[in-house]
């Protein structure tokens, strides 16, 4: 009697514990499925047909190679073997699945074997980790294209100065050994001693949310210099720390093409000069001795002499871009009246009488500065407004008094300018009309103004809404 009632009492908790295994197999999160000797599936849980999107009918009855993808059956039928064949008790495969829909799933796969009276079979876990292998995919891609494009991304806690960086860094700022750990005072003192303190002044003054536009030069080896461009913006970071996050490339390639460009530049331009001097010489002669009688001639002599200053300013903006990129330009800095400034440089645009300058505001702020220089500013905005905005006749000039600081504004009200080309405005050789079909010139007026303002330590830039008209601006400090 006691005999039967222990086998009853094995038997319920037999069936317990069965109940329990297909309950917990049924509802665990992880993709689970249990397989014979012949890799056939006996049975699925539901994360599994969620995962490849087949039904349990769909599945059970088949083998798990029928849903690998081609590049992984052979390690399965591998492990196939080891497990049934040569005893190996588990095992763990990464593989690719494919789903119902076309696609397809990363897995770890846990295999254990497990005996059932007499037969064996083999409980597999299924890990889905397809976000990770994708993003470690996109990562590979980065570095990749990151590598080849000689740039690096970075982080830079400014609080703590610790910088987390992509591969590459290193190389770029000329460390050699990889183990190195980077922060922000390594990462300035890379630069050579002015630029080390330029990228310092503005990393300890980057507004709450600024950013960063720095070129300098690293040391990579004795009398070895290299170029890099640092690029970052502010973003808040976690407990309100702000972090940089930018990139920095070399650029050494590009400094050294434009060294050589701007190297033949200003041998040509000086070359040229002799030849436009005998030149203009020679029209002056002519313009004093025009020949009355004969209009057409006359009209000749005057279309070269409008030839010859077209070709006289090309060569004198050629020659102060070279200046300006070499370090060479030099401010001869003294008070003057901003207004006066401006009537003295538009006077002959106002008395052609086809254009109307306004000049309004402030109209006795004084500054220090090069007046010749300012004016050469207020010259090219004014002449960008004719070029781009030639049916509109009256341009205005503005003069603000900020307190500690002068603002001069040029202001037409023709079709502005687009959002992506204002950002390139003040960028060397860059012009609005990019395929050069309407308009002449250099694309260098826009750079040299900002250089001269710069070398003013003021601010330039333009405020424009396409089709309202633009606003070329610059601040100048007292």
């Amino acid at each position: 009697m006691k005999s039967v009632i222990q086998e009853e009492d094995y038997k319920a908790k037999y069936i317990q514990s069965e109940d329990r295994f297909r309950t917990i197999f049924s509802l665990t999160s992880a993709a689970t499925k249990i397989i014979d000797e012949n890799l056939v599936i006996i049975e699925v849980n539901d994360a599994l047909t969620d995962l490849l999107g087949y039904t349990r009918a769909e599945i059970c009855g088949k083998k798990i190679m029928d849903f690998a993808c081609k590049q992984h059956i052979a390690s399965w039928e591998n492990l196939q073997h080891e497990m049934w064949f040569r005893g190996k008790p588990f095992f763990k495969l990464e593989a690719c699945l494919k789903t119902k829909g076309g696609g397809i799933v990363w897995v770890h796969v846990t295999t254990i074997v497990f005996s059932d009276g007499n037969k064996r079979f083999a409980y597999t876990v299924l890990d889905d980790y397809t976000f990770m292998k994708s993003y470690q995919e996109s990562e590979k891609r980065l570095n990749m294209s990151l590598q080849y494009s000689r740039m690096a991304v970075f982080e830079l806690n400014l609080e703590s100065g610790e910088v987390i960086h992509s591969e590459g860094l290193n190389e770029i700022i000329g460390l050699k050994a990889a183990d190195i750990k980077l922060d922000v005072k390594l990462l300035i003192a890379r630069f050579i001693e002015e630029d080390a303190t330029e990228i310092e002044t503005l990393l300890n003054n980057i507004p709450v949310n600024g950013s960063i536009d720095f070129v300098g030069r690293v040391k990579i080896a004795p009398n070895v210099l290299k170029w890099v461009h640092l690029q970052g913006r502010m973003e808040p970071g976690e407990n309100t720390a702000h972090k940089l996050l930018g990139t920095v490339q070399d650029v050494s390639k590009e400094k050294k093409a434009d060294q050589y460009k701007d190297d033949f530049i200003s041998i040509a331009s000086h070359e040229l000069r002799t030849p436009i001097t005998i030149l203009s010489g020679t029209l002056q002669l002519l313009e004093r001795n025009k020949p009355k009688g004969d209009p057409k001639l006359a009209g000749l002599i005057d279309q070269a002499n409008k030839g010859l200053k077209k070709v006289t300013t090309l060569i004198e903006d050629l020659l102060n871009a070279s200046k300006m990129n070499e370090g060479q330009l030099h401010l001869n800095k003294k008070p003057f009246n901003i207004v006066d400034a401006v009537n003295e440089c538009c006077a002959h645009i106002n008395r052609e009488g086809i254009y109307k300058i306004i000049i309004e505001g402030d109209l006795f702020a004084d500054i220090i500065g090069d007046s010749d220089r300012i004016q050469q500013v207020i010259i090219n905005f004014i002449n960008n407004a004719i070029k781009y905005a030639p049916d509109e006749k009256i341009i205005r000039v503005k003069a603000l008094d900020l307190g500690d600081a002068i603002k001069i504004s040029v202001i037409d009200s023709g079709p502005g300018i687009e959002y992506e080309k204002a950002a390139h405005l003040f960028d060397r050789y860059y012009r609005v009309d990019a395929k050069g079909s309407q308009y002449s010139g250099l694309g260098l007026g826009l750079y040299i103004s900002a250089e001269i303002i710069k070398k003013h330590d003021g601010k330039i830039g333009v405020t424009s809404d396409y089709g309202e008209g633009s606003e070329f601006w610059f601040i100048l400090p007292k």
